[in-house]
């Protein structure tokens, strides 16, 4: 069995639509999970043309979107995934300024993962898909896989290359954009991801925009 993941869309926000580069790396999935921030409702239907989508809210969805949960527990192949969008308030904002401040990137991973694992640990999963931090993953947190497919709109609302916005949200812009440059041009590259399910084991792939993709964002 072959579950397509995507999360960080955010269509509607910072891009048109969900860019065909995506959709042609889901085909072929038997479900799909969506990780949040799609930003409006149109990634569902879209989606939908592909596989039954499961999906959970993020902290950008627009008034468009659809009334989501913050996490679901999926049963699929015979293992269970939990699905979530991963964002901790305060942590997040304390994650970001020390990159910032530091100049380069920090050890942190561990920790996320320990904390996506967290959320579902009387679940009983054998995997935890997460989005928003726009960076694919693949670890385990003992026997649990947490997987994040990375970000279809990598740089958020600095995606192709457009100029901070103004005020607060500016100053935001900036910080992260040095946050992300941080992380390396490797982690900034669109992507989604597939889990193959196959005698109750469960594997994780990245799949990455190709690099002629239109669209493709150059902060």
């Amino acid at each position: 069995m072959i579950i397509g993941v995507i999360a960080d869309t955010h269509v509607g926000e910072f891009l048109d639509r969900i860019p065909d580069w995506a959709l042609d790396a889901l085909a072929g999935s038997d479900l799909i999970l969506h990780a949040g921030d799609l930003s409006d409702g149109s990634v569902i239907p879209a989606l939908e043309k592909i596989a039954p989508v499961v999906a959970v809210c993020g902290d950008h969805d627009l008034p468009s979107a659809p009334g989501l949960p913050a996490r679901a527990v999926v049963r699929a192949g015979g293992v269970r995934v939990g699905l979530i969008h991963g964002k901790r308030r305060s942590t997040d904002a304390l994650v970001v300024a020390a990159h910032a401040a530091a100049g380069r990137r920090l050890a942190f991973d561990a920790g996320r993962a320990r904390a996506m694992a967290r959320a579902f640990r009387h679940h009983d999963v054998h995997a935890v898909v997460f989005g928003h931090w726009h960076e694919a993953v693949i670890t385990h947190v003992h026997d649990v896989l947490v997987f994040s497919p990375g970000a279809v709109c990598p740089w958020g609302s600095l995606e192709g290359g457009r100029e901070p916005r103004g005020g607060a949200a500016g100053v935001a812009d900036r910080v992260v954009r040095r946050y992300r440059r941080q992380l390396g041009a490797d982690a900034m590259r669109a992507s989604v991801g597939r889990l193959v399910l196959h005698d109750g084991a469960v594997r994780a792939q990245v799949i990455v925009a190709p690099a002629d993709a239109p669209g493709r964002s150059r902060p």
